[in-house]
């Protein structure tokens, strides 16, 4: 392990700005295809230009920022076939993900996903939406770690990524309504009663709820958006 992967130790500096600016992006503070200007971002963090241009690199490689010579960075602006796309990819390997606990269930597990439930229902009753974003990922990603496959964990990982600002537009306007927790509750029962199939199909389905809202959130963005 080498001292930057450890616990608490401090970031390279383009790392360190990729993660500022993408919780920007997230939250929406650079809207879906406004240009992120490197002479801006240099003012507000207070460093050189290198840092900058490094940390919009590693955004464009994570898929939520796009660049083109001569005009720059820009946020990069989701169309409603890469939704679709992207609900499609992730229902399918999150499913093959649940396939996977075939004999693989365990009390730690359940206890686990449960409690992330519970988390979830605490954000949504306090209006946070960040938290009960991580609360939600949190208990995706429990699943997959459960599973073992890095391959696969990476892979879920990456749509994630395109979908998260999205998520966050979509929540801000519904979080009240959104009943993932609950739909998470079937899966968590199902595994329980080792119904493995039913609980990927279980997944398969949760994963698409959230897909016409998404559509009508891009559709809406689109309208009169930047360029």
């Amino acid at each position: 392990m080498t001292r930057q992967d450890q616990p608490g130790a401090p970031k390279p500096i383009p790392y360190y700005l990729m993660e500022q600016i993408r919780r920007q992006i997230i939250l929406g503070h650079h809207p879906a295809g406004s240009p992120l200007r490197e002479q801006a971002l240099q003012a507000e963090f207070c460093c050189s230009r290198a840092p900058i241009r490094d940390a919009l690199h590693l955004l464009e490689r994570r898929g939520l920022v796009t660049h083109e010579p001569r005009h720059g960075f820009r946020v990069r602006r989701v169309t409603a076939a890469e939704v679709r796309q992207i609900y499609e990819v992730r229902a399918l390997l999150e499913r093959h993900a649940v396939e996977g606990l075939e004999g693989r269930v365990t009390p730690a597990l359940l206890e686990e996903l449960r409690a992330h439930n519970a988390e979830m229902r605490r954000h949504r009753e306090a209006e946070n939406v960040e938290n009960y974003i991580a609360a939600n990922l949190a208990f995706h990603g429990t699943l997959r770690r459960h599973l073992g496959n890095g391959p696969l964990e990476r892979a879920i990982d990456a749509v994630h990524e395109l979908a998260e600002p999205l998520r966050h537009a979509l929540l801000v306007r519904s979080l009240s309504r959104s009943r993932a927790a609950e739909e998470h509750d079937c899966i968590v029962q199902l595994l329980e009663q080792n119904r493995i199939a039913e609980a990927a199909a279980a997944m398969h389905r949760h994963v698409f709820t959230g897909m016409p809202a998404a559509l009508e959130t891009v559709s809406e963005a689109a309208v009169g958006g930047p360029p």
